[in-house]
């Protein structure tokens, strides 16, 4: 979801500099996360989507410069302009971090105004990106935002779900990016689907970005549609794998530890809530509220749901089931 106050992932190893940076960029009106390592910016990134990411060059466990590669290759972050602040100015350095994935760079010691200018202006660019998904041709982010705001400002109500897949960076780890994107577009394929059969009215069907997507639908729809939409995608999502893999029901990779780790085949893991004029303030509020939900329905490692119908009743909780 977009923020009033753009978030900017800051990865540095040096505490000193985080600081002093985090000084300015919150003077500036921005929300900051900080990294001081590699592993750590990479799994931020992930998990926050921040706006924008500084990133020095050197960090411990994971350069900056893999770490760029990494964010780039996924396709949940691989949009997120990422600036480089670093002290190396040789050309050779300069290139590679181009080559990495970093649209601008900028030499340390930093001085405030231009580095603020280089935000402003690659935020800028950001937001005149097209509305549409080119993966998949789903309305954007922007779209979705907007199409809740209006939700809000009418005190409709209203159900928001939000679908993720399960393990997908293991998926795209081992397979690969064009692999994972096709993984994505499958999802969507199952979405489009699920609205369809038959036509569903008043529904808002968004791509937010990678694998995560967002509907909006009448409340007494909602949980039928989570139902239907993990039908098809667990239909689909076997013939994503290798047929060994396949057979095997996981596959295997090194995770961020170094430890060979088993991963199940993905699952669709949805998180919702109900809205009503009153009880959510503001869109980040129901942000949260339906993230906490897809949060927990992902740590089944099922195809699942879990809507939050309301602050004194249960949560519908939706174990896999035949449609």
């Amino acid at each position: 979801m977009s923020h009033a106050h753009p978030t900017i992932l800051v990865g540095d190893d040096d505490a000193d500099f985080c600081r002093l940076l985090t000084m300015l960029l919150i003077g500036a009106g921005y929300n900051v996360l900080t990294a001081n390592d590699g592993h750590t910016l990479v799994r931020l990134a992930q998990e926050h989507m921040p706006d924008l990411m500084l990133v020095d060059l050197m960090m411990p466990h994971l350069d900056g410069y893999e770490a760029l590669r990494q964010l780039r290759n996924d396709t949940r972050t691989a949009h997120i302009p990422m600036i480089v602040v670093t002290a190396r100015v040789a050309p050779a350095d300069l290139v590679s971090g181009f080559e990495s994935g970093a649209d601008d760079y900028v030499v340390k010691p930093v001085i405030g105004d231009e580095l603020l200018a280089r935000i402003k202006g690659h935020l800028r660019r950001a937001a005149r990106r097209p509305v549409h998904s080119p993966l998949t041709g789903l309305p954007g982010n922007s779209l979705l935002t907007e199409e809740i705001r209006y939700r809000q400002r009418r005190a409709s109500t209203f159900a928001l779900l939000h679908f993720d897949l399960t393990d997908f960076k293991a998926f795209n780890d081992i397979y690969g990016f064009a692999r994972g994107d096709h993984a994505i577009r499958t999802l969507a394929d199952a979405l489009r689907v699920t609205i369809s059969e038959p036509a569903e009215q008043g529904v808002f069907l968004g791509h937010i970005g990678g694998d995560d997507f967002a509907l909006i639908c009448a409340p007494e729809r909602a949980e039928a549609l989570c139902r239907v939409a993990i039908a098809h995608f667990d239909a689909l999502a076997p013939a994503l794998y290798d047929e060994a893999d396949r057979a095997l029901g996981y596959i295997e990779t090194i995770d961020r530890d170094g430890e060979l780790r088993r991963f199940e085949l993905m699952a669709l893991a949805i998180g919702g809530a109900i809205h009503t004029p009153r009880r959510f303030n503001d869109l980040e509020d129901l942000g949260r509220c339906v993230a906490e939900m897809k949060q927990q329905a992902k740590q089944r490692h099922m195809s699942t749901y879990l809507i939050s119908l309301g602050d004194d009743l249960p949560p519908l909780d939706g174990p896999p089931r035949t449609v």
